[in-house]
């Protein structure tokens, strides 16, 4: 199972005590989105690190679009984008509802001890890509500032 399908079992996973497992769902192609959506911005953010033109073209771009402006608005655009794309991406593919009900399924008929490696398998995604958009972020205050 790849990590994607693991996400969205970890929220099963973690919801169904709790007998919210209608929300596993939506919590699922959220976060996968936000995922999906940190791991662009690494991409982007380490190719700015590593490429001197990439960088240069990057910030054009920015300044053509918003003008001088910059800041935390145009961040919330800029990270806003990423997510804006992959959320319907997932929605209608992963996150479609007979996706998620085979992929339920078949989480189930997992073992216990496999429920919970397939688990800890999408918390780990998640946690390894919010660590690496950090490490980004310390690469550009040393290497870009």
């Amino acid at each position: 199972m790849n990590v994607f399908k693991a996400l969205y079992c970890n929220q099963y996973y973690e919801l169904k005590p709790k007998g919210k497992e209608a929300a596993a769902r939506t919590n699922g192609t959220r976060l996968l989105a936000v995922g999906i959506a940190l791991n662009i911005i690494t991409v982007v953010i380490f190719m700015m690190v590593f490429s001197e033109d990439f960088t240069d073209a990057f910030g054009d771009l920015i300044t053509d679009i918003f003008g001088r402006r910059s800041g935390r608005s145009v961040g919330k655009v800029v990270a806003l984008i990423p997510f804006l794309i992959s959320l319907p991406l997932i929605r209608y593919t992963l996150g479609k509802e007979s996706n998620y009900n085979a992929l339920i399924a078949e989480f189930e008929s997992l073992s216990a001890e496999e429920q919970k490696k397939v688990s800890n398998k999408g918390l780990y995604y998640f946690i390894i890509s919010m660590g690496a958009i950090c490490l980004g972020v310390v690469l550009i205050f040393i290497f870009l500032a």
